[in-house]
């Protein structure tokens, strides 16, 4: 979908309330100045000097927060991802499976559509309008891969780990992605190399490596907290007894874990197909992504239950307590929602991951801290995103009501600042209808 945002050399958001990710207090009374896309200016709203060219959006009684960072997506089954991130205050995502060059059985296999580099280059240079991205390049697998062979790279000895992860961090991506097939020998040269080429790692736990070793092997983060219970082979997931311990080294460690609870719980929750299929973000789905994610759906279902696997929503109490134990030992959380399972929708779904994180146990404040700080941290991003001080991108939202209150009140927000350009609540609502009408006459 094609739209422009306007830009000016002055923004300035005027007596608002300024929730900064510091900490969970609320600077009240702020005055908070973009200097084209950066923040230059947070403080008393009585001190300032208007330029008459500036952009004043009126604060008052506002609340406004960073913009949010979903850690865990797949871009390419949906060209109108990018703007449903955006209008839902999502300003950063970081892409888990990057391609480059579009082959027509990738588009056949339904996710790996976008060149992600390209697309990465061109939102930073703002001729597409989207959210930042960080991507990894496409996933590592061992000599056995669990996904079609074109899709991956195999990586069957030390050697050929090296030379992915030198060819990846030399491309231009920003991440290393591993999946469960490698083997340990591999898994050791993937971290050894990312090291010597100061590049992320992050990814499954690989089923002949463990959680213990990998957390050891000081990756950026793991995901959907595999390792603590493993649905695919359960006798790989340590003991209950062993969750304290896992979630101590992982804080001593620096391991981030970024759960995607929303994906746990829908990804063949085939009893709940109806109520999925009529949640309101359907509206805003081309007709070819919504029977792309009934079938997943039910084919996900149908292996599992062949398999007589244990699907991964009947986890969910159990990844509840695993999070609990992250948070007792002040192990990372990041978010991410895992948008490519069926029925997790761009930026909509980290709404609903935000609240999952709630009900597991985190307050307000850590989960958008999650979103948020944590987020750019695990980027190595922390000195550009996730808080509101002078010096950071202007990636911000702008609220009715504390989201440190009411978690509700980000997904209802009054617009977002994405690069310093603003998009208003009533342009996201044009946007949201103009798909809407779309997608209904197709």
């Amino acid at each position: 979908m094609n739209i422009s945002l306007e830009a000016h050399q002055t923004t300035i958001f005027l007596n608002v309330n300024v929730v900064t990710m510091l900490n969970n207090t609320v600077l009240e009374n702020q005055a908070v100045i973009i200097s084209k896309n950066i923040i230059d200016f947070v403080g008393n709203a009585e001190k300032v000097n208007i330029p008459n060219d500036a952009l004043i959006i009126n604060g008052k009684g506002k609340y406004l927060m960073p913009g949010l960072i979903d850690m865990h997506v797949h871009l390419g089954d949906n060209e109108d991802d990018l703007i449903l991130f955006l209008v839902n205050g999502i300003t950063t995502i970081r892409n888990m499976w990057g391609f480059e060059h579009f082959q027509i059985l990738k588009w056949i296999f339904g996710t790996r559509v976008f060149n992600h580099l390209k697309l990465k280059n061109e939102i930073n240079n703002n001729r597409i309008i989207g959210p930042t991205i960080f991507t990894s390049g496409p996933m590592i697998e061992g000599e056995k891969p669990f996904f079609p062979s074109f899709m991956v790279k195999k990586a069957a000895s030390a050697h050929n780990a090296e030379n992915i992860v030198f060819h990846q961090s030399t491309q231009g991506y920003d991440l290393i992605k591993f999946y469960s097939t490698i083997s340990e020998n591999v898994f050791n040269a993937l971290t050894r190399s990312a090291r010597e080429n100061d590049i992320s790692i992050a990814g499954h736990i690989p089923d002949k490596v463990g959680l213990r070793n990998v957390i050891k092997g000081k990756v950026t983060s793991i995901e959907h907290l595999l390792g603590f219970f493993n649905p695919y082979h359960p006798a790989l997931a340590i003991s209950k007894n062993e969750i304290p311990e896992m979630a101590s080294l992982s804080a001593d460690n620096n391991v981030y874990h970024c759960p995607t609870l929303i994906a746990s719980e829908r990804i063949c929750n085939i009893n709940k197909l109806q109520e999925y299929e009529s949640e309101p973000e359907m509206d805003y789905l081309p007709k070819r992504v919504k029977n792309g994610m009934k079938y997943l759906l039910k084919t996900s279902n149908n292996l599992f239950q062949k398999k007589q696997l244990k699907p991964n929503h009947e986890y969910m109490p159990f990844l509840f307590r695993i999070i609990q134990e992250l948070k007792k030992h002040n192990a990372g959380i990041i978010v991410g929602t895992d948008k490519g399972t069926p029925y997790v929708v761009a930026g909509f779904s980290l709404h609903r991951e935000l609240k999952l994180l709630i009900a597991a146990g985190l307050t307000p404040f850590e989960a958008i801290k999650a979103a948020t700080f944590n987020a750019a941290k695990c980027l190595k991003r922390e000195t550009k995103l996730g808080t509101v001080e002078a010096g950071k991108w202007a990636d911000l939202l702008l609220l009715e009501q504390n989201p440190l209150q009411n978690i509700e009140a980000i997904k209802e927000h009054c617009g977002v600042m994405s690069k310093g350009r603003w998009l208003s609540r009533d342009k996201c609502n044009h946007i949201l209808n103009s798909l809407k009408q779309k997608h209904t006459a197709s």
